[in-house]
């Protein structure tokens, strides 16, 4: 996910692999639907995307990725095994999981920029070369996170940010249904008082606020 979001900040586009794969772990971190509409086309639109073009050519398949178009199916974020077997990434993509699908020689220039220590690499990479590429991750989870032993299975992504955001708050757990731990809120006196026009706006700076928190996270 890290690699994703990296990708989207520097290119202002994702293909639909990686759009799939990153739009459904936003989705399990609390993001919804207007949100994601809103995050993908302001994100796209810095490319250069005419705004027309994202509601026509984008739009639906956020929609359908929520259950509202379509056979109505809501999706769910991909597990780790899902995404280690199936529709691996050609030239041009990002999604993925790195430990599976990367040169291992890329995969090691990766982990000494996130400061993994030379014995730490190499262990991830041992486990790389005998295909435990989950517990791989899971390593890296304890090395980035100052940890001897997470304490659990690690088998989601999802899943990784929870336990991740917890430690960082200090073992507390977080609501599945905030972004992250300081979402802002609206007092409901201001809700009351506030016209439609204010009320779109806040929750633009709510959901830009979240995606600073979120940009922050992933690069620590």
């Amino acid at each position: 996910m890290r690699q994703l979001h990296k990708a989207l900040r520097e290119n202002h586009h994702l293909r639909h692999g990686g759009r799939m794969q990153y739009g459904l772990f936003l989705k399990g971190i609390g993001l919804t639907l207007e949100q994601a509409l809103q995050f993908w086309k302001q994100e796209f639109i810095k490319g250069k995307m005419d705004p027309d073009k994202f509601d026509k050519g984008y739009s639906y398949n956020i929609r359908h990725s929520f259950g509202k178009e379509g056979k109505r199916t809501d999706y769910t974020p991909f597990s780790c095994m899902k995404i280690i077997i199936t529709n691996p990434p050609s030239q041009g993509d990002y999604h993925g999981c790195p430990f599976r699908h990367s040169d291992p020689e890329l995969l090691k220039q990766k982990l000494q920029s996130y400061k993994i220590s030379p014995g730490g690499i190499n262990q991830i990479l041992d486990l790389v070369k005998g295909s435990h590429y989950q517990v791989a991750c899971q390593k890296y989870f304890e090395m980035t996170h100052n940890v001897d032993d997470c304490g659990f299975s690690l088998s989601h992504p999802n899943q990784f940010f929870i336990e991740s955001q917890r430690i960082l708050n200090g073992g507390k757990d977080i609501k599945k249904e905030s972004i992250l731990p300081e979402t802002p809120q609206l007092k409901p006196s201001v809700q009351k008082t506030k016209g439609a026009s204010s009320a779109l706006a806040s929750q633009n700076s709510s959901l830009e606020m979240d995606i600073e928190g979120l940009e922050n996270y992933f690069s620590e």
